[in-house]
Parts: structure tokens; sequence; C-alpha cells
């Protein structure tokens, strides 16, 4: 049985998964710019990470094209060398490239869900600690990235075939000719750390939300639901977990470089693309909110033609009579802010003002997973309950109505 070389293997794989999640990304920008009229740096950032993740599967495919020119077996044969010199120069250049463009993409990703928490925190605590966060991981990357670029004292030597085949040779005969020895440190150390801050972070990341999604003030079902979507980001965390575990195999031998390198190109995929699909899925709510209230429509006009709510009564000859306070279609939609925010009045924890009946019983409002049924966001109906009643001529007779009333009522007025 024929099976696929496994360079090719992540090639398809990274294809694949970066197509997925541009899908993804690209119904996000949907969801944002046309469903909620707000774009903001959390899905700019989120952007820069797909396209850093597609430069990151072409990357790969030069790794395939140019490491199966040749075996490691050969690296210690001087008359073999010259002939693989051209692919291992490619070999080493995009190797070096990728652990770069690698850490950058993971980056970008998880910035981009911390901007967004940064963009719905009400409570000062919770905004310092995504501010702390960001520094944190902007700081670790950018030392991590110069670690990666200045591997080697003189930075070209870390793709230099020269350099890399005088690991082979012995002692002796290393720096004859005039050739120069290069410096360059063991990557290992760099890649271990590197992985751990990253299997840190995403931990952070996850836990972020969580004790303000249950404090929420809605019923625990809406609270577990929100719970579920963010937890969909374990996905990345399982993903990093088992390239650290693949990463710390590759590290053994200069021989297991060649045999789980591919391994750890793949995992490396599936981790970016996991972290960008799980951090655009919640805003794909929008699409199936949108669905539910062309439904509210549809039996809000149906509701309109009968000529009112079955519990009004019997109508009086040559009258029609009209819900007091019958919701539009325009009502039914959930209230929506410009900002991001948790809560109307005072953040998490029951800040809010007590005293006024009207605060008390409205709902936490976090756009777009959290919104305001029109029932609680709109007036209320007053407690005389009285109708208004409209002549089929078009003369109105309001009967025990307030001047705010009246005007609510005419805007119910349905012509025969």
């Amino acid at each position: 049985m024929k099976y696929l070389p496994s360079g090719f293997v992540v090639f398809l794989v990274g294809v694949t998964l970066t197509s997925f999640s541009t899908v993804i990304v690209a119904l996000r920008y949907y969801c944002r710019y046309f469903l909620m009229g707000s774009m903001g740096l959390s899905d700019h950032f989120m952007l820069a990470a797909l396209l850093m993740t597609w430069g990151n599967t072409v990357i790969n495919y030069y790794q395939y094209q140019t490491s199966r020119a040749f075996h490691p077996s050969q690296f210690r044969f001087p008359d073999r060398r010259e002939h693989i010199k051209t692919a291992l120069f490619g070999t080493l250049i995009t190797w070096w490239i990728y652990r770069i463009t690698y850490i950058i993409s993971l980056t970008l990703a998880k910035l981009s869900i911390l901007f967004f928490y940064r963009a719905i925190a009400s409570r000062t605590n919770f905004r310092r600690i995504v501010h702390g966060t960001i520094i944190f991981l902007t700081l670790s990357t950018l030392a991590i990235t110069i670690g990666n670029i200045f591997q080697c004292e003189h930075p070209p030597d870390a793709w230099s075939t020269a350099q890399f085949f005088s690991q082979f040779e012995k002692p002796g005969e290393r720096g004859k000719n005039g050739r120069r020895v290069g410096k360059c440190y063991s990557p290992t150390t760099l890649y271990v750390i590197s992985a751990a801050v990253n299997l840190f972070t995403d931990v952070v990341i996850l836990l972020l939300p969580i004790p303000t999604l249950l404090s929420l003030r809605v019923p625990i079902s809406k609270r577990l639901a929100l719970v579920a979507i963010f937890s969909v980001g374990i996905m990345a965390i399982v993903a990093s977990c088992v390239r650290m575990w693949i990463m710390a195999l590759w590290a053994e031998s200069l021989g297991n470089n060649s045999k789980f390198g591919a391994d750890l190109l793949l995992w490396g995929q599936v981790e970016v693309n996991a972290g960008i699909t799980s951090a655009s899925v919640p805003f794909l709510r929008l699409l199936f909110r949108k669905r539910r209230d062309r439904k509210e429509k549809m039996v809000s006009d149906k509701e309109k033609l009968v000529g009112g709510a079955p519990h009004q009564g019997p109508q009086q000859p040559g009258r029609l009579v009209v819900p007091d306070h019958q919701r539009t279609c325009s009502e039914n939609k959930p209230l929506e802010l410009n900002s991001l925010q948790f809560f109307d009045f005072g953040g998490v924890g029951g800040h809010a003002d007590t005293d006024d009946p009207e605060k008390e019983s409205r709902s936490p409002i976090w756009k777009p997973f959290i919104t305001v049924p029109a029932s609680l966001s709109s007036s209320h109906r007053d407690s005389s309950g009285s109708v208004t009643m409209v002549d089929v001529q078009g003369a109105r007779v309001n009967r025990s109505r307030t001047p705010t009333a009246r005007i609510r009522s005419e805007s119910h007025i349905v012509t025969v």
C-alpha cells in the first residue's frame, strides 16, 4: 500500500484547515460589519493572523519540496554534500523563517481575543488583567522572535550550508583552509521555552472570561451556553499540548529532527487554525439570530393582519380594537449598543442602583452574545390595561390615557 509523503500531508492539512479558517473569518467580518455595524482591532488582528497562517502554509510547501531532495544520512559523506547543497539551503532558510512567522501568527490570534476582552470589559480589575496579559504576551513574543533571529552570532550562519556541514566534521578538521567557524546555540531550549509560554498564555486566555460569564445576571442556561461557546478554545490548548510532546521527541537527536519534523509542522497548523476558528465562531451566532428575527417578523405580520391579539375580546361594530402595546417588528429585535459592555449600570456583581426599580429590572447587555429582550428594553404597559378604540372612519377614542400613552397608541393605528 502506497502512502502519501508526510511533508505533502502537512501541506494538504494546512491548506484544508486554513481554507476553513478563511471562511470562518470571512463570516466573522460579515457579521461584524453588516449585522453589527462595528469593527475593531480584534477583527484586524485576526485577519493578520489568518494571512500569516497562509504564509506558514506556503512555507510548509517549500519545506516539503526542499527536504525531499536529500536524506540525513548523506550529511556525513563529503562527496555527496555538493549535490544536496541547494536543497539543504532551502530547507534551512524555510525553517528559520517558519520559526519566526509561526510564533507571530499565534500571537496575533491571541491578541485578537485579548483586545475583544478589553472591548467588553466593564470591571477595572478585569481590564487590568487583560492589559497585563497583552503586555506579557507582546514582550515574550518579542524576546522569542529576537532569539530566533539571532540564533547565531552572525545571523546568516543559521541558513549557511557550510556551517551546517561543519557539525559533522571531526573537531581537528574544523576551521581548516581559513574557513570561519560559526557560533550558534542549540535552539532546542528556546523551542521548549516558547512552547511552555504558548501553552501558559492559552490557558490564561481561556480562563479569563469564565468568572465574569458565570456572574452574569441571566438564566443559568444562558450562562452555561456562553461558557461553552468560549470553551471552544480548548481545542487550541489540546493541539498545543500534543505539539509540545512531539517537540520533546523531536529535540532528542538529529535523527528525530527528521523523523518528527513533519508531525511538528502538522500540529503547528492545527494549533494556529484552532485558535483562529475558536476565537471567531462566537461571532457567527449573529447569523442564527438574524434567521430567528425573520421568523418573529412573519409571526408579527400575521398578528397585524388579524387585527390584534386574541385575548382582546370581540370588537364593537364599526370599530377596530388595537392592543395597547403590541410589539412591532422593530421592537422584536434585540437591543444593541454601539460599544461592547457587560452591563448597563455599574458592571459585574450587581453594583447597579437598586433603588431604581426600572434599572433593577433590566438585564445585562453584552453585544453580540447577550441581548436584552424587547419586553425588558421597551416601555412597560400600564396597570390599567386600557386599549385604544379606533373608528373605521379614522376617529380615535382614548380611554384613561396619559399624553405619552396616546402617542404610543397612535403608532399602532391600523388603517382599514
